[in-house]
């Protein structure tokens, strides 16, 4: 009975310890993985903001390139004496000698008179605002002026009353 005994205690089929569940060879190559990963991953990560940099500034060449090309053809114009002369009667208001120039000027802007729409606009908004409590207009106003910073035409999404 002993001989039974034994054969029952012994380990694996042929009497050998159990190995470890990582073999010493697995973990070395985990540590060559990872001192390979730490060696290789900030240099990749340079190559990679390199590339960034380098398309950013492609783009920037080619940018001042057509801005320059842009350039060129508006000096060209310029060789024109054609489109010198109708720069100077446009911008400047010179005319050829023999030529009498004439501006025409609105009335309601020499004047400072409003036009009767204006008008109109300007008593309807002061009924609103006589009707409207001090706290709407107060609060009107401060979305007006945010608008305005943001640069957005109304933030609220709401229509005033006169608009509707």
């Amino acid at each position: 009975m002993r001989a039974a005994f034994s054969r029952s205690v012994a380990f694996g089929p042929s009497g050998e310890e159990p190995r470890p569940a990582v073999s010493l060879r697995a973990l070395a190559l985990f540590v060559v993985c990872l001192v390979a990963f730490a060696i290789i991953a900030p240099t990749l990560r340079y190559a990679v903001a390199q590339q960034e940099q380098l398309r950013a500034v492609t783009a920037n060449v080619e940018e001042a390139e057509a801005r320059t090309a842009e350039l060129e053809r508006r000096l060209e114009l310029w060789q024109d004496p054609e489109y010198v002369q109708a720069q100077a009667r446009d911008r400047l208001g010179y005319v050829m000698p023999g030529e009498t120039a004439y501006v025409v000027v609105d009335p309601e802007v020499a004047t400072g008179e409003q036009s009767a729409a204006e008008r109109e606009a300007a008593e309807r908004e002061a009924q609103h605002a006589a009707a409207t409590p001090w706290y709407l207009r107060t609060w009107e106003t401060m979305e007006i002026a945010g608008a305005s910073a943001t640069g957005e035409d109304d933030p609220s999404g709401l229509i005033p009353a006169e608009e509707e």
